[in-house]
């Protein structure tokens, strides 16, 4: 581990302190609540869940198990009356190439045209971004290839795919400081076959956040928008928005929430679709937020009072509008922390309040939401 992953961010000591931390993750059975929420514990101790919900309310998940240097990405699947989920496969055809040390790593997947499975994931030693798919027969993933790789890069790419075979997938590097950071895209426009060189996309100056995550998602009307942590002058890590409305050729660049801080704060970013847009959430001085990606001045954030750090946001929109946000509260980076969400109605207004602080989220990992078809959601951790 890099020793800068784990430096109290300076002015938050209190709130970013690495000292004390939750225990080791309970064994948690997946149970239901009544607020329309589902939780589903990661299959064998796995950390650092990504998931993805298809039509038919099938969930497919992705997760890392092994060495938090050099682990694997499985794969398992749970339909929608499932009590369980499948036996899971390894997606990294070459074992032990997985980065899986804290809540920015692990692997991201997207469903593209015809259902078919995108992954990403990096290696942070010697730094590579990996990239493989399912198969025509959509059962089994296709050997991994390198599609770029980084000089500085500390945290993992991320993508997004669409109904028209397009493929992007992203990661942040550069040498020396954040502030000379920049947001990288790559292109495939036949499903993940061929890819363009990569390029910068980020505004020039804007820096990005070394140690702070990126995610990527594609609307039903072909729209691609990311999700990152500036840097500008290595003080103004404000969470910021990248908006390509041209199959990804260019990208505007806007800023979604200001936070001046002279130090990585080692925070995650989300992308949900709902049936108004994409919704967006992240933290700013440990607090959690979510907003439309078309509405970013209007901010929600959870009621009551956070007993710790808030952290690691993750959101999901159900087919109503409704949606939910979960977090974790949690003092420094390595504390997987307590697990709580709340429900919010497409005005932003809550449906309930706070739920959650019992279950604890494994070290170093992170809680994931999906909405499922008949309008409720799962929470993954």
């Amino acid at each position: 581990m890099h020793a800068f992953r784990i430096a109290p961010v300076l002015s938050m000591a209190a709130l970013l302190s690495v000292s004390g931390g939750c225990g080791p993750a309970s064994s948690g059975k997946n149970a239901a609540t009544t607020d329309g929420v589902v939780q589903w514990r990661v299959p064998d101790g796995g950390r650092l869940p990504h998931a993805v919900i298809d039509d038919e309310g099938t969930a497919h998940l992705v997760y890392v198990q092994g060495e938090p240097v050099e682990g694997d990405l499985m794969y398992v699947t749970r339909g929608p009356d499932a009590a369980t989920w499948s036996e899971p496969t390894r997606v990294n055809s070459e074992s032990r190439t997985v980065t899986g040390i804290g809540p920015i790593d692990g692997g991201h997947l997207a469903l593209g045209r015809d259902n078919r499975l995108h992954v990403t994931w990096f290696r942070i030693s010697p730094v590579e971004f990996f990239y493989t798919r399912t198969g025509a027969d959509g059962l089994e993933f296709e050997p991994q290839f390198g599609v770029a790789t980084g000089s500085g890069a500390e945290a993992g790419s991320t993508l997004a795919a669409d109904a028209d075979g397009n493929v992007f997938m992203f990661w942040h590097d550069g040498p020396g400081e954040d502030a000379h950071r920049s947001v990288y895209v790559t292109v495939s426009h036949d499903d993940g076959l061929i890819w363009e060189p990569g390029r910068p996309v980020s505004a020039e100056g804007e820096g990005a956040c070394a140690c702070c995550n990126l995610r990527a998602s594609s609307d039903p009307q072909g729209v691609v928008r990311l999700s990152y942590r500036g840097a500008r002058d290595n003080v103004h890590r404000g969470q910021r928005l990248l908006t390509s409305r041209d199959g990804g050729r260019t990208f505007a660049d806007e800023l979604i929430q200001p936070w001046e801080l002279g130090a990585c704060p080692v925070s995650t970013t989300t992308l949900a679709e709902g049936p108004t847009g994409t919704t967006v959430a992240w933290e700013t001085m440990g607090q959690v937020y979510f907003a439309e990606a078309a509405d970013l001045a209007h901010a929600v954030s959870p009621t009551g009072n956070a007993t710790s750090r808030r952290k690691n946001p993750t959101t999901a929109v159900n087919h109503r509008g409704d949606t939910v946000l979960a977090w974790a509260d949690g003092p420094g980076i390595r504390s997987g922390g307590t697990l709580h969400w709340q429900l919010f109605d497409s005005d932003g207004q809550p449906l309930s309040e706070p739920s959650g602080g019992t279950e604890t989220i494994a070290d170093g990992s992170v809680a994931v939401t999906l909405a499922r078809p008949d309008g409720t959601f799962a929470i993954i951790y």
